[in-house]
C-alpha cells in the first residue's frame, strides 16, 4: 500500500528506533530490543523485519487509505472457495492509531491462513487478487474433461509496477543471510516471503509462520506454514516456520520439474568440502526387542 501510494519506497531512508502512537503508553519497538538496526533502507527494513519501519508507513498512509487496502486485498471478506465453514476475519469496527500502528506489522486483528495465501496471489500475480479454488477440472469415467473451473481475478489491488517491487523485497527477505526469512532459502531457487510471530490472548502462546512463493521471478506456488503454540529453543517464524516452508517448496518445485538456477554464491558453496565426523563405535551388545 506504501509503494502504491508513493509514500515510500525501497531506497527510502528509515530506522528502528522506537516510535511513540497516540492512544498507547509505551513506545513501539523493533523485536531486537537492546540491538537496534538503526538508519536503515526501507528495504533492509523489510529485510530485518523492523516494526517501527512498519508503523511509519502506516502514519504516512493514514487510516482511511490504510484500511482501504486491507480491504481490497481482501483481509475483511471470506475468500469464497467453497468450503462450507469458511471462517472470517476480526477487525475493530472503528479503527484508531494505535490499532493501525500495530496492523501494520500483523498484530491486533485476525485472518485466516486461506485470505493470507489469496492476498498472496495480488503481490505475485501484477496486482490480480485471484478466487481460491479447489478444483481444476472435472472428468468422466474415459477421462474426458466435462468441466473446467477457470482462474477467476477478484480485482486489481495494485499495480504491476509495485507487484514486481514487492516480490523484490520479499525475495530479499530469504536470499540476504542476514534476512528474517533466510531459513527458507534454497540453493538454485528464487525464493520470495515474510515471517510472521504472532502474540495470541494467551500468556506465552505465539504463532510461528512463513507465507511464500516461488520462483520469485516467475511464481507458480505461494506456500504457507502456520505452527500453533511451537515449543522448543525458539517461537519465532524465521527461526522455524521458515526451514519448513522452504524444505516443502523445494519438493513441490522439484516435483513440478522447474529448472534449478544456481547463483554464483551457490555454484561456490556447492563445491566446498563439508566433513563428517567419524560416528564413535558402540560399545557392548546390541539389545534388540
Amino acid at each position: 500500500a506504501g509503494i502504491e501510494e508513493g509514500v515510500i519506497t525501497p531506497d527510502t531512508i528509515t530506522n528502528d528506533l522506537p516510535i511513540k502512537v497516540t492512544g498507547w503508553p509505551k513506545p513501539i519497538q523493533c523485536w531486537r530490543v537492546g540491538r537496534p538496526h538503526g538508519t536503515e533502507t526501507f528495504r533492509e527494513a523489510v529485510v530485518n523485519s523492523c516494526n517501527p519501519a512498519f508503523v511509519k508507513v502506516a502514519q504516512s498512509l493514514g487510516i482511511n487509505r490504510f484500511y482501504n487496502y486491507v480491504k481490497a486485498f481482501g483481509f475483511t471478506e471470506k475468500t469464497g472457495i467453497g468450503l462450507k465453514g469458511e471462517s472470517g476475519s476480526l477487525f475493530q469496527a472503528k479503527p484508531k492509531e494505535i490499532d493501525m500502528a500495530v496492523a501494520s506489522f500483523g498484530q491486533r486483528f485476525t485472518i485466516t491462513p486461506m485470505q493470507l495465501v489469496t492476498a498472496y496471489t495480488a503481490i505475485v500475480n501484477g496486482g490480480k487478487l485471484m478466487k481460491p479454488r479447489l478444483v481444476k477440472e472435472l472428468t468422466d469415467s474415459d477421462g474426458n474433461t466435462v468441466k473446467t473451473f477457470e482462474p477467476e481475478v477478484v480485482r486489481t489491488v495494485i499495480s504491476k509496477q509495485t507487484s514486481d517491487t514487492v516480490k523484490s523485497l520479499l525475495e530479499s527477505v530469504v536470499s540476504v543471510p542476514t534476512g528474517t526469512g533466510n531459513g527458507a532459502y534454497i540453493k538454485g531457487y528464487r525464493i520470495g516471503g515474510k515471517t510472521g510471530t504472532s502474540q495470541t490472548t494467551q500468556k506465552d502462546v505465539h504463532i510461528a509462520s512463513f507465507c511464500g512463493f516461488a520462483p520469485a521471478d516467475d511464481p507458480m506456488i505461494i506456500t504457507l506454514v502456520v505452527l500453533f503454540d511451537p515449543k522448543g529453543d525458539s517461537y519465532m517464524g524465521g527461526m522455524i516456520a521458515a526451514p519448513l516452508a522452504g524444505e516443502i517448496m523445494e519438493d513441490v518445485l522439484n516435483y513440478l520439474q522447474v529448472e534449478r538456477k544456481y547463483t554464483e554464491e551457490d555454484l561456490k558453496n556447492l563445491g566446498k568440502e563439508v566433513f563428517v565426523p567419524e560416528a564413535p563405535t558402540r560399545r557392548g551388545p546390541v539389545l534388540s526387542r
